[in-house]
């Protein structure tokens, strides 16, 4: 009996330690003030999209590419429910962003879709009716660099990619949003 308890302590006490290390590595929430570097991206699915990010071309770029001073990601997958409704509020938030003339300059807006390829996306941009470019992100290496690979998230970064606003999950509406942005995009 006593050697079975001392087995049972062992076995408990390597749990507790392999817990502790695996919460050790975990992802934190993304905080402002974080750094994701000059984050890097996939070519926009479209040559209008690129266009509007101020890229000669479509084709891979860096935060230093976007002709904009901030830089909104919206961090999403084509299968997820909260992204699906998402959709329209992210697509609202456009519009009031490119209505506004302080704002449509001084900020740009893309979806990466992490874990997604070229096909899937453009499927999404269709259905959903997207007017921002959207990513490929086939290895959530934009989730990698931000630590933070749940989804949605949305985060604005300027050009040095530090995190100035950050959102987890579905938005409740753009105008909440567009308030947010208005007051940190200057």
């Amino acid at each position: 009996m006593r050697n079975k308890l001392m087995v049972l302590s062992c076995v408990l006490a390597l749990v507790f330690f392999l817990g502790a290390v695996s919460l050790a590595g975990a992802e934190a929430e993304p905080k402002v003030g974080q750094t994701v570097g000059i984050a890097k991206f996939k070519a926009p699915l479209t040559e209008d999209g690129a266009k509007y990010l101020g890229l000669a071309k479509a084709e891979a770029f860096t935060l230093k590419d976007v002709k904009a001073s901030y830089l909104l990601v919206e961090q999403f997958n084509t299968s997820c429910p909260h992204c699906m409704a998402q959709a329209p509020v992210m697509n609202a938030l456009f519009a009031k962003v490119q209505a506004d003339a302080q704002l449509k300059d001084k900020l740009k807006i893309i979806g990466t879709g992490q874990g997604n390829e070229a096909p899937q996306l453009k499927m999404w941009k269709a259905f959903h009716k997207v007017p921002f470019p959207l990513v490929p992100d086939p290895d959530s290496s934009f989730g990698k660099a931000l630590n933070f690979t749940p989804y949605p998230v949305t985060v604005v970064l300027d050009k040095t990619g530090k995190v100035v606003f950050v959102h987890i999950g579905a938005f409740e509406s753009a105008d909440e949003v567009f308030t947010k942005l208005k007051a940190i995009v200057k």
